[in-house]
């Protein structure tokens, strides 16, 4: 069970209902973390706003989720692990690619690029800073694919942190954790 309660419905400000909303529209539902965050309507918008604009970026859905697998996977997130799981089967990504990129592999060397420079930046926060850079250029990532995998890492840190940190119920199926 949650450590932090999850709102209901009927417990919202009308901005968080609006998002509730469209999440439900979009997902056939009000995923749990999203009733975890809403106790702080600050952090749902931010969560929100940031995967609406990253949504219309230079990276597709599908590797979008396939980083979120990643990162969730690294960070020990099982919530954001069975959720994006769920997100980049949807998107088209195959049953081996989303396991795969739990250990930021791909069947495609362009995603894997990407999945490793996500991987990188998760691990040491941007630390590695040149190297990182030209690694990810010399595999052919434009400026933009580079910015918004960090923006995706930033993004997936916040949702599995506070999922590890509150232990929010899963309401998607479990994924078992691939080992490299």
């Amino acid at each position: 069970m949650s450590l932090i309660p999850h709102l209901s419905d009927e417990s919202v400000t009308p901005k968080v209902a609006d998002i509730f909303g469209k999440a439900r529209a979009g997902l056939g539902k009000v995923p749990n973390l999203f009733r975890v965050m809403a106790q702080a309507p600050a952090v749902l918008d931010v969560y929100w706003g940031a995967k609406a604009a990253l949504g219309g970026g230079a990276l597709p859905p599908s590797v979008q989720e396939q980083i979120a697998v990643a990162v969730a996977a690294a960070n020990g997130c099982d919530y954001c692990l069975a959720a994006h799981t769920g997100g980049a089967r949807a998107r088209g990504v195959s049953a081996q690619d989303a396991a795969a990129a739990q250990s930021g592999r791909a069947s495609d060397a362009h995603v894997e690029a990407i999945l490793t420079l996500a991987l990188a930046v998760n691990a040491d926060h941007g630390r590695a800073g040149p190297a990182v850079l030209e690694q990810a250029r010399a595999a052919g990532l434009s400026d933009a694919e580079i910015l918004e995998t960090v923006a995706h890492v930033a993004v997936n840190i916040l949702t599995n942190s506070i999922n590890n940190i509150v232990d929010t119920t899963l309401d998607f199926p479990r994924v078992a954790r691939v080992t490299a």
